[in-house]
């Protein structure tokens, strides 16, 4: 049996794409290179449809062959378009409404992004959510790699047992990174990927927070 949300006593956060509504803007930003560069736009069914971790791969999906220095500097191009435009991007609808009933419910919380972290937790402090949040784990750099190997230590760091964690992403490495954890996970269809792109992760996909506020 299936166990609710409120049986566990934490829950790991995604952030972009879970918690916040970034998918359009990251898509717009992309597209601000592409067209500086003369390739053709992507649309946002593709863009969902093609977003993966690491990053890269995402430039090798439209065409692009990437070395390591030509990545970082599309990735300096991609921030400064994404952070000059972010305080445009709202929080997904009932995101507020399940971190305050999972807190009534006796949950504590924390964020595993691949955001980098001083921008993590800026953004968070914006919001108004950095007082939900124990702990705040954000990438070193801001080329958005894997966050499997940061997953161990964080569940380490947070003196939880796996089956007392529940992870909530959007992609399926939020899924890869749930089981580098050995903790259960759910996966929201509202972010960067499509959620046929989620099907088959064996984790639970649900469309919106809106069915996990239900279960409060």
């Amino acid at each position: 049996m299936r166990k609710k949300l409120t049986d566990y006593r934490h829950a790991v956060w995604d952030w972009n794409g879970t918690l916040l509504d970034d998918t359009w803007l990251c898509c717009e930003s992309l597209n601000l290179l592409l067209h500086e560069d003369g390739h053709p736009r992507v649309d946002p069914v593709r863009y969902r449809q093609i977003f993966q971790f690491p990053v890269i791969k995402v430039y090798q999906a439209i065409g692009f062959t990437p070395d390591e220095a030509s990545f970082r500097a599309m990735s300096v191009r991609f921030m400064a378009a994404y952070e000059a435009r972010k305080h445009e991007c709202q929080l997904h609808p009932h995101a507020e409404t399940l971190l305050s009933g999972l807190t009534a419910a006796g949950l504590t919380h924390s964020v595993l992004s691949a955001y980098e972290l001083n921008l993590l937790t800026a953004t968070l402090t914006q919001y108004g959510l950095d007082r939900h949040f124990i702990k705040t784990c954000g990438g070193s750099d801001i080329h958005a790699g894997s966050k499997e190997e940061r997953a161990r230590h964080h569940l380490t760091d947070l003196a939880r047992g796996p089956a007392e964690v529940i992870y909530i992403g959007d992609t399926a490495h939020d899924a890869e990174a749930a089981a580098a954890m050995g903790v259960d996970c759910v996966l929201v269809a509202h972010g960067h990927q499509h959620r046929d792109r989620l099907s088959g992760q064996g984790v639970r996909v649900v469309d919106s927070f809106a069915e996990l506020v239900a279960e409060l």
